[in-house]
């Protein structure tokens, strides 16, 4: 079959680490070109993986790039996005879709004209040990079973995460005007979404909702469903950890939490409580390939209780996402992780983040 052409908007360090290999080593996948404000980059970056266009303006991607998606790996992603959809390309965009619900729907209005594939890169959602934790949680969806759920996540800087592990490539070519350019559109775009008069603190704490919690957002709603409202928000007065509940409806509540902190090893999981069964997935560190999710389950039958700890694959989600993907684009399927998906996750970050402007 055939490979699907891609043009690779932001050549940092998702793009290095994860994107550009798997690409390359994928069967239906093809790099037609690469595009980052750094030209040095973007010329070493297809130097390395034999890429026959480079350049640093997506315009110029788009015009001369003969490409049939664009994988848009940069911070911002609504200029791009809405650019790449007026061209007719499918789109694979890397968390947060958007940095508030008014651009998201930006985005949703030139997708929609074009009725091209979008989909967020919302690898979690695609790891075999999620999905092997959903069955349960389905199950104690179905027996009425959850009583309480906990979400929580404390990450790390990413250079302590990969400062020994992989060697990124900066070349330090960046024009000043346009990182000032790029700061101020996100700054814009932030206070858009939670309001103009934000303190800082607001401010960090929507902006590691969105960098990170966005991932632990996705995965509860994908697992739960959304939430009838939020009920309490705490945010620490730094903006690294932001606390939250959430009711589901009658006694149902969820509990979630996204800190970030010194140290170099993500706790990340989320559990589902039930007074038969109690499961539990924990993600292991993303930077560490083809590391397994864990799912624990605990199954209380009487006095007895068993406990199980399953690793499901070795399998990495990263990999699992572009097949995902590559069907899509194939059979003109929406994808799991869609626009609309990550519009919800965007609606339900602001709307926690405003939670903590009632008090």
């Amino acid at each position: 079959m055939k490979p699907i052409r891609v043009g690779v908007v932001g050549l940092g360090m998702v793009a290095q680490i994860m994107h550009l290999p798997y690409l390359k080593d994928s069967e239906d996948f093809e790099i037609a070109a690469v595009c980052d404000v750094s030209r040095r980059l973007a010329e070493r970056m297809a130097a390395h993986y034999g890429v026959p266009y480079a350049c640093t303006n997506i315009d110029d991607m788009l015009e001369h790039g003969a490409v049939d998606a664009v994988f848009i790996l940069t911070f911002n992603h609504c200029e791009i996005a809405k650019k790449a959809a007026r061209a007719g390309k499918h789109i694979f965009c890397e968390k947060p879709v958007a940095f508030s619900v008014q651009e998201a729907l930006e985005i949703k209005r030139a997708v929609d004209k074009a009725g091209t594939v979008f989909m967020i890169g919302y690898m979690k959602r695609y790891d075999q040990g999620f999905l092997m934790g959903l069955k349960h949680f389905r199950d104690m969806i179905k027996t009425r079973d959850v009583r309480m759920i906990t979400v929580h996540d404390a990450c790390f800087a990413n250079d302590l995460a990969i400062r020994s592990m992989y060697r990124l490539i900066k070349c330090g070519d960046i024009p000043t005007e346009i990182i000032t350019d790029g700061l101020d559109t996100m700054e814009r775009r932030l206070r858009q979404a939670v309001g103009k008069d934000a303190p800082p603190h607001m401010i960090s704490a929507y902006r590691l909702l969105l960098e990170t919690g966005s991932h632990d957002v996705n995965v509860l709603r994908g697992a739960f469903g959304d939430p009838v409202r939020v009920l309490h928000t705490e945010i620490w007065p730094e903006g690294n950890w932001i606390s939250t509940t959430l009711d589901y409806g009658g006694d149902l509540r969820c509990n979630l939490t996204v800190a970030r902190t010194a140290r170099n090893w993500p706790d990340e999981f989320i559990t589902a409580y039930g007074l038969r069964n109690t499961v539990t997935v924990e993600f292991p560190n993303p930077f560490h390939k083809n590391a397994a999710t864990v799912v624990r389950r605990t199954i209380m039958d009487g006095d007895a209780t068993t406990d199980q700890t399953t690793k499901a694959s070795h399998e990495e989600a990263f990999e699992a996402e572009l097949r995902h993907f590559a069907d899509c684009v194939r059979r003109g399927k929406t994808p799991l992780t869609s626009l609309d998906d990550g519009i919800a996750d965007t609606k339900l970050m602001t709307a926690i983040v405003k939670a903590y402007r009632r008090k």
